[in-house]
C-alpha cells in the first residue's frame, strides 16, 4: 500500500515526547530489512515523509527555555532517522500545539490548515542539522 503514494505521512499525538506504542509496533512490522532498507530494502525511496503531532502543551514549552526544554522537530529525530534510513525525504513536521485549551472552532481552523500544508506539492524537507 505505501508503494502506491507519493507522500506519507504519520498523523498521531505526541505521547511522552515519542509516538504511541502502536505507531512503533507498526515501524517495527512494517519497515523491515529488506523492504524498506537494507541492500534490497528500497520500496519507499525517493517518496516523503511528513510527521504531523498534535501536543497537549503551548508551543512556549518546547524550546530550549521552554519547560520541556526541546523542540518538537528535535524530539522527532528518530524518526528523520528512520526517513533517512529507508531513504524518503524528511519532510518539515507539522505541529498543533496546545489542542487542550483550543476552542472548537479553533481546532476546525487547524484541521483546514492542516489539510491544506499536508496537500501542498512542494513542502520543505527538513534538514539533519
Amino acid at each position: 500500500m505505501l508503494e502506491q503514494h507519493d507522500r506519507i505521512i504519520l498523523q498521531f499525538p505526541f505521547y511522552w515526547y515519542s509516538t504511541p506504542s502502536l505507531l512503533k509496533k507498526w515501524e517495527d512490522e512494517v519497515l523491515v530489512y529488506g523492504w524498506a532498507f537494507g541492500s534490497t530494502g528500497d520500496k519507499l525511496h525517493g517518496k516523503e515523509l511528513l510527521v504531523s503531532v498534535s501536543t497537549g502543551g503551548a508551543a512556549e514549552n518546547y524550546s530550549p527555555n521552554g519547560e520541556f526544554e526541546y523542540t518538537v522537530t528535535e524530539l522527532l529525530r528518530p524518526l528523520q532517522a528512520t526517513s533517512n534510513l529507508i531513504g524518503t525525504s524528511y519532510l518539515t513536521p507539522y505541529v498543533l500545539n496546545g489542542v487542550n485549551h483550543l476552542s472548537d472552532e479553533e481546532l476546525e481552523q487547524s484541521a483546514k490548515d492542516y489539510v491544506t500544508y499536508a496537500l501542498t506539492p512542494e513542502l520543505e524537507a527538513l534538514a539533519l542539522r
